[in-house]
């Protein structure tokens, strides 16, 4: 069986706070193991972040290609006026 290491929540408690993390989150270090998340704890919120990327990226490509639309169409206005007025 393996040796647990120790960990020192109250050391790493206040190492948190004095970095500057708000002092709900540097006592949450201090909290039980069974508290802590796990590996598949990691790899769902990964998941869950690599989903939320991909929405935010077929958003972003949208609103390029609207973009792009409204550029074509205000230059052929452009080129429609000067035809017209030239």
């Amino acid at each position: 069986m393996a040796d647990i290491a120790a960990f020192d929540t109250l050391a790493t408690a206040r190492k948190l706070k004095a970095a500057g993390i708000a002092e709900a989150q540097a006592e949450a270090a201090r909290a039980g193991r069974s508290e802590l998340a796990s590996k598949a704890d990691l790899k769902a919120e990964i998941a869950d972040l690599k989903a939320g990327i991909a929405a935010l990226e077929i958003r972003f490509y949208r609103a390029l290609m609207v973009l792009a639309g409204f550029t074509a169409a205000v230059a052929a206005v452009a080129v429609g006026l000067v035809q017209a007025l030239g």
